[in-house]
This record gives C-alpha cells, sequence and structure tokens, in this order.
C-alpha cells in the first residue's frame, strides 16, 4: 500500500521537503493538431489524448511530435494484435530443409514480436506524457493560457529578459544623474547592481 502524501505544514515541521511536482510551469497550454498524414482513426486518437492532457493542463503545441508517434505505434500495434488474433500465436511456417526439401516447422507469429515493440515503446512515450499510474504526479501543469496583450509571465524567458531590460534602464538612469548632479532627480528608487545581477542570473 502505498504512503499518504505528506501534508506541507508536517514538512515545514519536520524540516523536510515536499517532493511532489505541484509548480505550476511557466509554458501556456496549447493544443495541437494531428498531422495530415495520419489514418482517421489514429487522429481520433491524437485528439483523444490531446483531450485527456488538456484536462489535466499537460499539453502544449511543442507536444505534437510526441502524441503523433504515440497514435502512430498504436496503429500498428492494432494491425499486429488483429493479425495475431486471425493467424493465432503460433503459425506454421515452411523451411528448406536437408536435400532441398521442404519441412514445415512451427514458430512464434512475427506480429507477437512486433505488437510487443509496440507495447514498449507506447509505454516509454505513455510515461513521458504522464499518462500512467506512476508518472500522471511528474508533470507540471502549464500556466494559464494569456491574453494576447498580457504581459509574458515572469519565470518565462520573455518575462526574465524584458525584467533584465527595466533593471538595465534603471541602472542607466541613475548612473546618467550621478554623472550629471544638476539634472532633476528620477522618481524612481534607488537600485543598485546587485539587483540586476540576480535578474541575470535567472536568464
Amino acid at each position: 500500500m502505498a504512503r499518504p502524501v505528506k501534508d506541507i505544514s508536517l514538512h515545514i515541521l519536520q524540516g523536510t521537503t515536499q517532493r511532489t511536482n505541484l509548480a505550476e510551469s511557466s509554458v501556456p497550454g496549447s493544443l495541437p493538431r494531428p498531422p495530415k498524414f495520419l489514418s482517421k482513426e489514429a487522429k481520433k486518437k491524437f485528439r483523444s489524448y490531446v483531450r485527456l492532457l488538456a484536462e489535466r493542463r499537460a499539453v502544449t503545441e511543442g507536444d505534437g511530435d510526441l502524441i503523433t508517434i504515440l497514435c502512430s505505434q498504436w496503429e500498428r500495434w492494432q494491425q499486429a494484435l488483429m493479425k495475431i488474433r486471425d493467424e493465432g500465436a503460433v503459425c506454421t511456417y515452411e523451411r528448406i530443409g536437408d536435400g532441398g526439401t521442404v519441412v514445415e516447422v512451427e514458430k512464434e507469429n512475427l506480429h507477437v514480436s512486433i505488437a510487443q515493440n509496440c507495447e514498449r515503446q507506447m509505454v516509454s512515450i505513455l510515461s513521458r506524457l504522464g499518462l500512467t499510474p506512476k508518472d500522471r504526479e511528474s508533470v507540471r501543469p502549464t500556466s494559464p493560457v494569456l491574453p494576447k496583450n498580457a504581459p509574458p509571465h515572469p519565470d518565462s524567458a520573455e518575462g526574465i529578459a524584458a525584467e533584465v531590460n527595466r533593471l538595465q534602464a534603471l541602472v542607466d538612469a541613475e548612473r546618467a544623474a550621478a554623472a550629471n548632479p544638476a539634472a532633476p532627480a528620477e522618481s524612481e528608487p534607488d537600485l543598485d547592481s546587485e539587483e540586476l545581477t540576480k535578474a541575470m542570473e535567472r536568464v
């Protein structure tokens, strides 16, 4: 039986760190579209995965290729399973024996190994997408989709760059004021290079 998740207040009391990944990603969510080369059934599977991940806030446009590979493996897996159902797990094959005679031998259906390979690939991709019981808590939720004119997320590359530029402008303004004491004082608060350095370290 799995151990219950420890409450955050208990972590604080005991001085331990909470290992569950509850932090929100700075990447906003978006819905990838299935590529045209997928079959009709694979496209339906693609959209069902996207819908499931979107409900969990765990999908972006950049995940489209990974979901495409998953759906391609799923379709190949279905085709292999149909062959196994029709032909059986063990098939009779012909081979050339001694003296050039044709000999019939029973061997595992070649589609069994295809199905097993697809299953391994699918489990690996499902794990990366957080769609297994073990991995569902390992995927950070995406940030909400912002309006077009909204400022960038503070932790995104654009938000950090904007903050660095703002701090650099304040530093430049203070240096210019120090070089020209006769100029009127700026209304902005004093700013030293330490704050700018901290912002640069986030890039």
